[in-house]
């Protein structure tokens, strides 16, 4: 779109007012009317409604039955929902996992939280109560865990380890990173924030930018004690695989890797080519293999 100084001066004082509700729409965000179904990726779930922490609420999950013993819980990006994550859950349960696909609260078919803040904290619980519920199943009382979070949840996926026993493994793809806002800050430079046309003019934008990344960072609120001590419980033994695209402007391979680092069993894994969340688009097959054989190695082979 061609930049308009005039029109970047007329929109400035709106800018302040969508940027607060762009900030609240992050983590609550619109939901779509359509979503994939599995049926279209050859998948037949069992759907289970899992109680949430909040009282009389409820999570939704797809469980597709696999070995019983190798169980991998699958997350999703910020402002999606579990149908995203199908592709995934294809080829894991090819592989003949277990594999349970959940709704974060405000995403997909779970129930609606109108909180303002610490949704860092309150997402961490929602996957703690989707684990929880599922290691109770007896078929799954012996089983090993494994958590698989992207983007923006795979902040909740490391954040909630060191809360959960039995988990056996974390795979991370696109994130997390030492610095939240500033992977919120990126996100809204990416264009992955959607930015009314008229608010992408200066000065409209540069006010956008001031209001949305204080408030969108107040929404999520960086876990206490983020990043999670390497020596801490769980971080300290339980193997971890952390996928990253060298041109992912979101959240950065350095990024990723000064994360990373720190934990003794951490493997990190770059892939050529790929943005933000598209790893397994631009090598399947790469990504496919990197995958199995990590959780092969964590969860045990069929």
């Amino acid at each position: 779109m061609k930049r308009s100084p005039l029109l970047g001066v007329l929109a400035t004082p709106v800018a302040p007012f969508a940027a607060a509700l762009m900030a609240y729409l992050v983590c609550h965000p619109p939901r779509p009317k359509r979503v994939k179904q599995p049926t279209e990726f050859g998948l037949t779930p069992t759907e289970i409604w899992i109680p949430a922490p909040s009282p009389d609420k409820s999570l939704h999950a797809w469980l597709f039955e696999g070995d019983p013993r190798r169980v991998v819980i699958v997350g999703h990006g910020i402002g999606l929902d579990k149908s995203r994550s199908l592709l995934y859950a294809r080829f894991l349960h090819e592989a003949r996992y277990t594999v349970v696909l959940f709704d974060f609260r405000n995403h997909g078919a779970s129930f609606t939280d109108r909180g303002l803040t610490k949704f860092s904290e309150r997402f961490a619980d929602d996957l703690i109560a989707v684990v929880r519920h599922v290691q109770a199943m007896p078929e799954h009382a012996e089983a090993r865990f494994a958590l698989y979070g992207f983007s923006m949840s795979s902040f909740a996926m490391l954040h909630a380890l060191g809360r959960l026993d039995k988990i056996d493994a974390v795979v991370c793809d696109s994130g997390p990173v030492p610095d939240p806002d500033l992977a919120i800050r990126n996100l809204l430079r990416a264009g992955m924030v959607p930015v009314p046309a008229a608010l992408r003019n200066a000065p409209a934008i540069s006010v956008f930018e001031a209001v949305f990344r204080p408030l969108a960072a107040a929404s999520t609120s960086t876990p206490p004690n983020w990043p999670p001590a390497p020596t801490s419980r769980g971080y300290d033994t339980v193997p971890m695989l952390f996928l990253i695209g060298d041109k992912d402007t979101v959240m950065s391979t350095n990024e990723v890797r000064s994360l990373a680092e720190p934990y003794p069993h951490a493997e990190v894994v770059v892939v050529p080519g790929a943005a933000h969340m598209r790893p397994i688009a631009v090598d399947p097959d790469r990504y496919h293999t990197v995958v199995l054989d990590f959780l092969g190695k964590s969860l045990g082979e069929d």
